[in-house]
C-alpha cells in the first residue's frame, strides 16, 4: 500500500487508523459542510412566510395565509437539512473516503460501493445562470448510504472524485460478471455480452450506433434508425458512468469478433 504522507496534525489519530485499517491509501483533501446560504435562504422564506400568514389573517385572505404557511414549513425543512450534517466532515483518500459525523467515523472503500445515483442540474433565471444543484446518493454493499449536496463546501470537485473512483472500482468487476454471461442491471437497462434491453427492446451491440451524454440525459441510438432508441435522465440510471464504460467497451468488443 502507498505510503499515507499527510501533514502532522491535519487528521485526528481515529481518522488515520480508519484509514489505515481500510487501505485508503494517499489523503487527498478535507471537505466540510456550509450552512451560510441554507441559513440566509431559509431565513427568507420564514420571513416571506410569516408576512404572507399575518396578511391573509388581517385579510382573511386564505390562500395568502395557506402560502405563508408553506414558505414556513420550507424554512424549517431547510433549516433541519442543514442543522442535521451541520459537523459533518468527508476525508477523501485515493481508494476511498471517510465521513465523520457527531465524533462517529464510517469508512467508504470505493471497492465496497454499490450504486451512486447522481444529478446535477444547471440552474438559469431569465436566461441567466445562477449556478448548478448538485445531488449524490452513495450505497455501500452492506446497505449504508449517504447523501452529499450543495451543503458540502466544493461538492462539484468532491462529487467528481467521488464518481471517479468508485467508477474505476466497479467496471472491473461489471465486466468480469459480463464475461461470466451474467446479465447487470442499469435500471431500465439490462446489458449481457450480448447486448443491451430497455422496457421495450433488446438490441445485440452490433445494432448500438452510438452511447452519448447530454444536457444529463443518457441517449442511446440504434443503427438504421435516426430516432433515439432511449433518453434516460442521468439521475434515474445507478452508476451511469459504469454503465457508459462497459457499454462502449462491449461494442468495440463485439466489432473486433
Amino acid at each position: 500500500m502507498t505510503a499515507n504522507m499527510t501533514p502532522p496534525g491535519l487528521l485526528s489519530l481515529p481518522v488515520q487508523q480508519v484509514a489505515t485499517a481500510q487501505q485508503l491509501g494517499p489523503f487527498a483533501k478535507i471537505y466540510k459542510t456550509t450552512i451560510v446560504r441554507t441559513a440566509i435562504g431559509s431565513s427568507v422564506f420564514l420571513i416571506a412566510g410569516i408576512a404572507f400568514f399575518i396578511s391573509g389573517i388581517a385579510g382573511s385572505v386564505i390562500f395568502l395565509s395557506i402560502i405563508g404557511l408553506l414558505f414556513i414549513a420550507m424554512a424549517i425543512y431547510m433549516l433541519y437539512t442543514a442543522i442535521r450534517i451541520f459537523d459533518q466532515k468527508i476525508y477523501l483518500f485515493q481508494y476511498g473516503m471517510i465521513i465523520e459525523h457527531r465524533n462517529q467515523l464510517q469508512a467508504f472503500p470505493w471497492h465496497q460501493a454499490s450504486e451512486v445515483l447522481q444529478s446535477i442540474t444547471r440552474n438559469y433565471r431569465n436566461g441567466v445562470y445562477v449556478g448548478t444543484t448538485y445531488f449524490y446518493t452513495l450505497h455501500r454493499a452492506d446497505g449504508y448510504q449517504i447523501k452529499l449536496n450543495n451543503l458540502t463546501k466544493n461538492i462539484a470537485e468532491l462529487g467528481q472524485a467521488v464518481a471517479r473512483g468508485i467508477t474505476q472500482a466497479l467496471v472491473p468487476r461489471a465486466l468480469n460478471s459480463l464475461n461470466a454471461d451474467q446479465t447487470l442491471t442499469f435500471a431500465p437497462f439490462n446489458v449481457n455480452r450480448q447486448g443491451i434491453g430497455n422496457k421495450r427492446e433488446f438490441i445485440t451491440w452490433m445494432q448500438v450506433q452510438s452511447i452519448d451524454v447530454k444536457k444529463g440525459y443518457v441517449q442511446i441510438k440504434k443503427t438504421g434508425t435516426s430516432r433515439l432508441w432511449a433518453n434516460v435522465p442521468v439521475a434515474k440510471i445507478p452508476n451511469y458512468l459504469v454503465l457508459t464504460v462497459i457499454a462502449e467497451e462491449m461494442r468495440r468488443q463485439a466489432v473486433g469478433r
